[in-house]
This record gives structure tokens, C-alpha cells and sequence, in this order.
């Protein structure tokens, strides 16, 4: 390395000869692809409870979890906070509270999209005693 650069830091200039990073491992076996798979999913937006179940939600409709009203504003597909009156919806006036039930006629439920974990892809025990013989069979002499 020479002294005469302008910043003396590692990384302002590359040389040749300094590796840039790890290089990857070779095992000789190949990589196995991991397929990531998606599902629609309904979820309260104040606790995040998985709300998939119940497919029509009325006005009174409360989330299960945390007794919150789920026909709000911001469990609706149209709240938009960068809109006017914060609703992509011709609305004629503004919702003051968005986390308190409305009547409102152009609410539709907000799905996401989350990752799919099956029964498949979780390899964590089932029950508690399954996890405590599972950490004994490890430390077993």
C-alpha cells in the first residue's frame, strides 16, 4: 500500500492484489433452490391477527384478538395518507378518526401479501415437551 494517496482508509482505492471479499465456498454439492411461495392474507391493522377466516365483514365487525373495529379507514384497500381526505375515493367529507367504525360505502378489505409457511416448512417442535427432550438428547453424554 502506498502512503502517498490522498484518503489512507481501506477501500477509497482497489488494488489488484488486496481480495475484494469472501470468495465463495465450493462444497462440490449443488445449492438447493428454495421456493418462496405467497399467499393473500387479511391481517387487523391494529394487533396484525390473521383475519383470512372471516370473509365478510360488517360494520360492527370486531377483530377477534384485540376487540378493535375492523370496518375502519385503515383496513380499507382505498386508505391512502398522501391522498386528499386520506381515501383514494371521491369521499365529500374527511373521516376524522381512522381507526374508529364508519359507514363508509367504498370500503373494501385490504389483503397483503405474506410468505406461505405450511406445516412442511416448519421443522420447530409441536409441543413444549418435544423441544425439552429434543435440547436433552443434545447435551446427552
Amino acid at each position: 500500500m502506498s502512503d502517498d494517496r490522498k484518503y489512507k482508509q481501506r477501500g477509497y482505492q482497489s488494488y489488484d492484489d488486496e481480495p475484494r471479499g469472501r470468495a465463495p465456498v465450493d462444497t462440490g454439492m449443488p445449492r438447493s433452490r428454495v421456493i418462496t411461495t405467497y399467499k393473500e392474507a387479511v391481517r387487523c391493522d391494529q394487533c396484525g391477527a390473521d383475519l383470512s377466516t372471516e370473509y365478510d365483514i360488517a360494520s360492527v365487525s370486531a377483530c377477534p384478538k384485540c376487540k378493535a373495529p375492523l370496518h375502519t379507514c385503515r383496513n380499507c384497500l382505498h386508505f391512502d395518507p398522501s391522498a386528499r381526505f386520506q381515501c383514494s375515493q371521491p369521499i365529500k367529507e374527511r373521516v376524522a378518526r381512522k381507526d374508529e367504525a364508519n359507514e363508509c360505502s367504498h370500503f373494501t378489505i385490504r389483503t397483503i401479501s405474506v410468505k406461505d409457511i405450511g406445516p412442511s416448512a416448519s421443522s420447530a417442535p409441536t409441543r413444549p415437551d418435544d423441544a425439552r427432550k429434543a435440547l436433552e438428547d443434545l447435551f446427552k453424554k
